[in-house]
């Protein structure tokens, strides 16, 4: 059997001497992982173009428990990413992200789409190092994880003042219900109500539309003061780590 699909390149090593894999998010058919014999020198079938972060055009031969990429062809490369090593370190946190995480392969469309969007973002020339976080809760978003800012966890009451985000119960609770259930031994961290507001703009929106809150959105910006977004990173990378079992570590993500 045989299929055709897009997808982008998370990963690539080499067996043998010639012969090279790649771990890629096809739009269609989820994360897999395809052999390319002879992919180090093949100029007819490959052409050089199985690079990490390039996006193909692929068509793949299934033979038994196996998956043998026998043509490949060059949509979009990553840009100035390469060229540019704290960028392409960024772009390598969001791929490993969507490396690590098991996505449905219902999913994969919205999550290539992500994908390519965020990494369309990084190769502008203002990008924000707050990035990687945002991508993160938006790919939960996708994947069902990701909480609602605008209203207690627990009783559903508007949230207008500063609120605790309780990483065990999975979102922010207002003052009465963390009084009455939030326990000396809950994490998480105090968010201002411009932070919840942002970061439910990222939860409902894709990459190319964050630049524009600044002026769209009053209240809202493109970017954390220091304080916030060292709070708001403790509460995506606390539930990402408590409810989806993925955490950052030593440059990698990996299952808690």
């Amino acid at each position: 059997m045989e299929w055709s699909d897009r997808g982008l390149v998370l990963a690539k090593g080499i067996f043998r001497e010639y012969d090279v894999w790649l771990r890629v998010l096809f739009k269609e058919h989820g994360v897999q992982t395809v052999l390319a014999f002879g992919g180090l020198h093949s100029r007819r079938r490959f052409v050089g173009c199985l690079d990490l972060l390039n996006l193909l055009e692929c068509r793949v031969k299934v033979k038994g428990n196996y998956l043998y990429l026998t043509e490949a062809l060059l949509l979009k490369g990553p840009g100035t990413l390469r060229s540019i090593p704290s960028r392409q370190g960024l772009a390598m946190n969001l791929v490993k992200l969507v490396d690590g995480l098991s996505v449905p392969q219902d999913l994969a469309g919205e999550t290539l789409r992500l994908l390519e969007e965020g990494l369309e973002l990084l190769s502008r020339e203002y990008v924000s190092q707050t990035l990687p976080l945002f991508f993160r809760l938006r790919l939960m978003a996708i994947l069902g994880y990701a909480p609602d800012f605008l209203h207690c966890c627990l009783c559903r009451k508007d949230l207008v003042e500063k609120s605790f985000f309780c990483v065990e119960e999975g979102g922010p609770m207002c003052e009465d219900c963390r009084s009455r259930f939030g326990g000396a031994r809950r994490t998480g961290a105090f968010l201002e109500p411009s932070t919840l507001k942002l970061l439910q703009l990222v939860r409902e929106e894709d990459p190319l539309s964050w630049p524009q809150w600044a002026e769209r959105e009053e209240g809202a910006s493109s970017f954390l003061e220091p304080g916030q977004r060292r709070a708001a990173s403790q509460c995506i990378d606390g539930i990402l780590a408590y409810h989806v079992g993925l955490a950052w570590e030593k440059g990698r993500f990996v299952r808690t």
